[in-house]
């Protein structure tokens, strides 16, 4: 085995790496196992199949049934669960400190040794679809997916995490057998615990739960992105009209990735951010309003969200891309008490999340996934600290004025496809593209 004691990482010989963060004072412990594999894996006809592997691991070993699983887990005081990501899929346990191994048992037992039973399967999938159903009934999801089928159409980050009913139905015991064993190798396995403890201790337990794990998966044939754009409405029996304005940003890892959380914080991150400021404070138009970024291994959007009036949406959506713009030519630009307020903002998200088990763990696990190593909470801090407002100048030309020309516009409301609201919505797109394109 390869070991950094310094960075508190280790790759085993079969090739899962192990990372771990010591947070002394700490009573509980995290981990999160987190495993390259997800939608991008899954070939023509099998929507949804990373989504059912990842429900499918629970249902049960030689060793240990579904129902024992969830007691053993329960009777430790602690919990445990997963996730599909469209990235990866990852597979988490919070426990008391004393009860690491414990999880890491259980954690193991399912990776190495699940059995899919045909019974428990059909009726994971049933339980897949009503998941499908409550998505169905939430506004934020449809507009999320909304944003990422008008930015990403045509690559796998567009696709439905879950899948669609019929798709998950058609899906086979085999289907999820040939997909863990061809994805779920060590060499895309990262094993991440948080917590009082000891790296060399948990090698050692990570080692003797995945020990028998092997094999190599096969390199990914990554087809370039193709940007779209467009406006696309969903009409649903709701008394307000939910909307999202998103452009594309770049990847997670990316070296203005700090600048950029400090732009979209000040244009929607706060009580004193521009939209806050310009759409519920002077026109009185939102409740609230909401600018936040999803950034993944290849792509990233930044997405402006709200609900209004229907009778107000036009307006509402034309504000929205007013205050984009401008910032965007530098019309507008912020001073150094703005953007001192953007970057405390920020910093305390950062630091405020390190108060929580499940961040940190989360953060650990990330960090070597995208990074290949771990960033040290005070380089964050210092990162957020060194942004300038020639940084952020530099960022609303390349991100706002240029993602405009690439616009997302999705509604979630009583405005109906073909309406004059969605006419006027059409109008109001292809002229902001338009100035954006010229402007460039």
């Amino acid at each position: 085995m390869l070991a950094t004691p310094a960075t508190n990482w280790t790759r085993l010989d079969n090739g899962v790496r192990v990372v771990t963060e010591r947070v002394p004072g700490f009573g509980t412990a995290g981990i999160s196992i987190l495993v390259d594999a997800g939608p991008q894996d899954e070939m023509a006809g099998q929507s949804g199949l990373a989504h059912l592997c990842e429900h499918a691991l629970f249902l049960g070993t030689p060793l240990r049934s579904s129902q024992e699983l969830a007691k053993l887990i329960d009777a430790a005081g602690g919990s445990f669960g997963a996730f599909t990501a469209p990235d990866y899929t990852c597979f988490y346990a919070y426990v008391l400190g004393d009860y690491v191994s414990y999880a890491l048992d259980l954690l193991g037992d399912i990776l190495v040794a699940s059995k899919y039973p045909e019974e428990s399967l059909e009726r994971e999938k049933e339980v897949i679809s009503q998941e499908i159903l409550g998505y169905q009934d939430s506004p934020e999801h449809i507009l999320l997916q909304s944003n990422k089928g008008i930015l990403w159409s045509g690559s796998s980050l567009s696709n439905s995490l879950l899948g669609s009913a019929d798709s998950i139905r058609s899906l086979s015991r085999s289907d999820v057998i040939k997909f863990v064993s061809r994805q779920y190798t060590p060499d895309r396995i990262i094993v991440a615990v948080a917590g009082q403890l000891e790296h060399d201790s948990i090698v050692e337990q990570v080692q003797d739960a995945l020990w028998t794990l092997r094999g190599q998966s096969a390199p990914r044939e990554e087809k370039p992105i193709k940007l779209g754009r467009g406006v696309r409405v969903t009409t649903m029996p709701i008394a307000q009209s939910s909307f999202s304005v998103a452009v594309p940003v770049f990847e997670y890892g990316h070296k203005s990735r700090y600048a950029l959380h400090v732009l979209c914080n000040l244009i929607g991150g706060g009580m004193s951010s521009r939209l806050y400021q310009c759409l519920r404070e002077k026109h009185g138009l939102v409740y609230s309003v909401n600018a936040s970024i999803l950034a993944y291994r290849r792509a990233g959007m930044m997405a402006i969200s709200g609900g209004t009036n229907p009778e107000h949406l036009v307006q509402t959506v034309e504000l929205v891309l007013v205050e984009l713009m401008r910032l965007g030519l530098w019309e507008n630009p912020i001073g150094e008490e703005e953007l001192w307020k953007s970057k405390m903002q920020v910093r305390s998200q950062s630091r405020m999340a390190t108060d929580s088990i499940s961040n940190r763990v989360s953060r650990v696990a990330t960090q070597e996934f995208h990074f290949g190593e771990r960033i040290e909470d005070a380089d964050i801090l210092e990162a957020i600290d060194a942004v300038t407002i020639e940084d952020i100048k530099t960022l609303a030309s390349d991100v706002l004025l240029e993602g405009i020309k690439q616009l997302a516009i999705s509604v979630v409301g009583p405005t109906e496809s073909g309406s004059s609201e969605h006419n006027e919505l059409l109008d109001l797109h292809e002229s902001f593209v338009s100035v954006a394109t010229g402007a460039m």
